[in-house]
């Protein structure tokens, strides 16, 4: 059982999946990412990407981001997603884009400034979700993108993809958490 961390909400529970197709990020690695990014949160425009159940996401408006979007393909995660959206009474600060990256993030209001992804291991479309947001001119200047990928498989992104750099990494057992600031070129 997932529940809301901190904020306004705190100890909400959320539904979750009952299926193989998305995996949680659990309670103390989520606690230890929103501590390392508190400072980002208040007034944020956040885009969790894959967001499966929008546990991430749902946190950040919990502890005081101003709208979250939230892009995931599953129909069955759509419905857990508008499921937890309602019982936390956050339906006027939540967009849910059903489509699949590539191509999902064309619709996505640009000012982002707190980017989660989350993609299933080994797909590889984080790298595809970075590209995309840039190519379509979604993220806020110094925006930072959190990307979670699993710690026995090499990420080509260490040194950052142009114009994501790489500022902070953690990991949490099988785990890794890789920080990542938007700073494009004027």
């Amino acid at each position: 059982m997932l529940r809301i961390i901190a904020g306004e909400r705190r100890g909400a529970k959320l539904r979750t999946l009952e299926s193989n197709t998305t995996r949680p990020l659990r309670d103390r690695v989520r606690e230890s990412l929103f501590n390392i990014i508190r400072p980002e949160i208040p007034d944020a425009r956040v885009l969790d990407v894959f967001a499966g159940s929008g546990a991430v996401g749902l946190e950040a408006l919990s502890r005081g981001a101003r709208h979250a979007t939230f892009v995931e393909s599953s129909p069955q995660a759509q419905r857990v997603i508008l499921d937890n959206t309602a019982k936390l009474r956050y339906e006027d600060r939540v967009t849910l884009i059903g489509r699949k990256i590539p191509g999902a993030l064309a619709v996505v209001e640009d000012g982002q400034s707190l980017i989660f992804l989350m993609p299933p291991y080994e797909s590889r479309l984080e790298l595809k979700a970075l590209c995309e947001i840039h190519e379509c001119g979604i993220a806020a200047p110094e925006a930072l993108a959190i990307v979670e990928v699993e710690t026995a498989i090499m990420w080509p992104g260490d040194s950052g993809i142009d114009p994501w750099h790489v500022t902070d990494e953690r990991t949490y057992g099988v785990t890794r958490l890789v920080f990542l600031r938007y700073l494009p070129s004027s």
